[in-house]
């Protein structure tokens, strides 16, 4: 599914795409869009000290889930059972792409297998897939050690994801891929399922398939889940745990004359911290306090809603979730671009649909802006449902289709990397270009697959940052090593636009 659509862009619109690749995202802006997830806001939405704490020895930016990972495994950890642990972030409590996903826990690999092996080989895409198998299986036993009112709220559910493929050509080259992957993992040959586009329509209600896979999953209601362990780490650990929302850092500067303990100063829109060591967990804003990464780590703006279920569409949230492929397109007169991928998981109590997918103006796609939805991808989520399910939103009577009823319509922001793999591990000074190696840390770039990576990357960073060795289940490929990041052919401007379009 490596297929894209760049080599149609005229050059006007790659010089373009490569100025907003490399710009500044800045801080987010404080008027986002405001997700069905959020509603109702967490209590500690809004949570932040009387007075802003002159010192701190972890300095976490960002409080998705990556900064809660980061928190706990430093909290939890018995080398820092005396240090000062503080979040900061420019908006409200997980307020950023965390709460603005579908919610599926599914991993990405088996059907890039082949893409993860010719580029990393078998054994680098082997290790990709432990790692994510890896993600998946903590966060599953996050929800768990979190109790049964945490798991309730959270709605966490196995189900069945249906990838649909509109496009025999996509379908066709996945099929290797998954070959692929049970070669190299027998025990889960035979789980995913394929199937043709007879019982597609006749067991799965979808319109137009070629074909599908079918492989256990799980979705759930992410925001609920990380703020209420940000709850828990708050009330067990109050006297070295703080958390400080709507507190904007806009600059780290590097001064260990005034202070050698702390020698890292981070200024915020409520005064300045000094800290010892400071993490990066802001994905698609990671390059506003690293100027030296723009281009590595550029921010994507994707599109959610929250639908009402059509007359005739049974509620399946307790069995099913969907994915829907197609191939990428990008029209030169009208500047719009196509995925060709949507997501959809639907409320098992209400029967709701959160879907989502991207169709917009290419120029509005690599923006950190989610104060706003692209008019065209408001149009194309608001109407596409019912050319996807052969039943659901049309009159049993008369046969007519009635348009889909939005309960609500948001963006978030993602974040990409050339090479399409994440950055984790300690900052080089090369780019951070201030104080001493060890000391700034990194976790992002998920390439919109964070719910499968982004808890063990911030186990990973806080882990090496308390002295340990680098984990041997994180892929050596995803390190944010001076080597890699200066590869021009992995990491350059062509590589960027390839792995947007």
């Amino acid at each position: 599914m490596a297929h894209s659509v760049q080599s149609k862009f005229p050059e006007s619109v790659k010089a373009k795409l490569v100025s907003q690749i490399n710009a500044d995202p800045g801080i987010p802006k404080s008027n986002p869009t405001l997700p069905t997830w959020q509603i109702p806001l967490h209590p500690l939405s809004d949570v932040q000290s009387e007075t802003l704490p002159s010192f701190t020895d972890f300095a976490i930016i960002g409080s998705g889930i990556t900064g809660c990972s980061v928190a706990k495994h430093i909290l939890e950890h018995e080398l820092a059972h005396d240090k000062k642990v503080m979040v900061l972030d420019a908006r409200t409590l997980t307020s950023g792409a965390t709460s603005r996903n579908a919610g599926f826990m599914l991993s990405h690999v088996p059907s890039h297998f082949g893409e993860f092996t010719q580029g990393f080989g078998k054994e680098g895409a082997e290790a990709i897939a432990k790692f994510c198998k890896r993600t998946l299986e903590n966060l599953s036993a996050l929800i768990t050690e979190q109790g049964s009112d945490v798991e309730k709220a959270c709605e966490k559910r196995a189900v069945e994801a249906v990838i649909a493929f509109k496009d025999e050509e996509l379908f066709n080259e996945c099929i290797p891929s998954i070959k692929l992957y049970e070669e190299s993992f027998p025990e889960e040959r035979g789980v995913i399922k394929v199937i043709g586009q007879t019982e597609i329509e006749q067991n799965y209600n979808l319109k137009g398939a070629k074909g599908a896979l079918c492989i256990p999953a799980h979705v759930f209601w992410p925001y609920r889940l990380i703020t209420r362990v940000f709850e828990s780490l708050l009330r067990t650990c109050k006297d070295r745990f703080s958390i400080e929302t709507n507190t904007a850092v806009t600059s780290i500067t590097y001064s260990p004359e005034s202070d050698s303990g702390y020698p890292y100063v981070l200024a915020t829109s409520r005064g300045s911290i000094r800290a010892t060591k400071v993490f990066h967990c802001t994905n698609g804003f990671s390059g506003h306090l690293l100027p030296r990464l723009r281009g590595k780590i550029y921010p994507l703006r994707l599109t959610m809603s929250s639908q009402g279920r059509g007359r005739q569409f049974p509620n399946l949230g307790a069995q099913n979730c969907w994915m829907f492929y197609s191939m990428p397109a990008y029209d030169d007169e009208s500047g719009v671009f196509t995925s060709g991928m949507y997501y959809m998981q639907q409320n098992a109590k209400t029967g709701d649909l959160f879907f989502g997918g991207e169709k917009q103006l290419l120029e509005e796609k690599v923006t950190s802006d989610d104060t706003k939805v692209s008019a065209v991808s408001i149009e194309n989520v608001s109407s596409i449902l019912p050319t996807l399910f052969l039943e659901g939103w049309d009159d049993p009577k008369t046969g007519a289709a009635h348009d889909p009823e939005i309960h609500r319509i948001w963006s978030g922001i993602a974040a990409a990397t050339p090479d399409q793999l994440p950055l984790v591990g300690k900052i080089p000074l090369s780019i951070t270009g201030r104080g001493i190696e060890g000391s700034e840390w990194i976790a992002a770039g998920y390439n919109g697959y964070g719910m499968t990576q982004c808890w063990s990357a911030g186990e990973a960073i806080a882990r090496m940052a308390l002295g340990e060795p680098v984990p041997n289940w994180l892929p050596e490929m995803y390190l944010a090593t001076e080597e890699r990041l200066k590869d021009d052919g992995r990491m350059g401007s062509e590589a960027a636009i390839h792995a947007i379009a």
